[in-house]
């Protein structure tokens, strides 16, 4: 634990993946717990691509029903369950935004939007909170053609070759600006959850 009684990162994620492998042997409550942890910022994804908070909910309802049925397929090695949850949201979400508005764009502006959240005891509150601004002064510290690309590909669901058309530039300079923009993130999300710019020049 750490000061104050918080759980660290690295705890939540060894009790997360403890929690699969409970559900793997037929624990109701485990899924419980994983939701717990992590249903408000399911739902805040959800919210910011689908803009519809009843979407939203059918959205982490049916990502956490994947998660229970897929269970046995999860691996540590490959990855933390926060990351699968996550991108089980991303994917589905998308796919309503898709079916609903054909793929409609999600604007810059709307991106700075922050979505209500559903109400959680203060010790969630500030865990989370911690989390957003670490990711939030991450990104912010990314060049802008870096946090272009990444946005585009994560809340729009574009391909690079589709981003390249799009924008008019070369795709080896989005694959370059996308794998520049992950390595800073890593960099700056591996240590404590703080406030952090990430260095960088513009690139073209």
């Amino acid at each position: 634990m750490t000061a104050g009684g918080r759980q660290s990162r690295a705890e939540r994620d060894a009790l997360d993946a403890r929690a699969m492998r409970r559900i793997c042997d037929g624990d109701d409550d485990a899924i419980a717990e994983i939701y717990d942890r992590h249903a408000s910022v399911a739902y805040g994804l959800a919210l910011k691509i689908v803009r519809d908070a009843l979407e939203a909910e059918d959205v982490v309802h049916d990502a956490f029903v994947a998660i229970v049925e897929r269970a046995d397929q999860y691996r540590a090695e490959r990855g933390t369950v926060v990351a699968w949850l996550v991108t089980t949201v991303r994917n589905l979400a998308l796919d309503r935004a898709r079916r609903r508005t054909r793929r409609a764009q999600i604007t810059e502006e709307e991106l700075r939007h922050e979505p209500a959240e559903p109400v959680v005891d203060p010790e969630s509150t500030s865990v989370l909170d911690l989390e957003r601004r670490a990711v939030r002064a991450a990104l912010v510290g990314l060049p802008a053609a870096q946090r272009a690309t990444l946005e585009t590909a994560f809340f729009e669901g574009l391909s690079y070759p589709e981003i390249a058309e799009r924008d008019g530039v070369p795709l080896g300079t989005v694959k370059s600006r996308a794998a520049r923009a992950l390595s800073a993130l890593r960099v700056a999300l591996e240590g404590p959850l703080e406030m952090r710019g990430v260095g960088g020049s513009e690139d073209e």
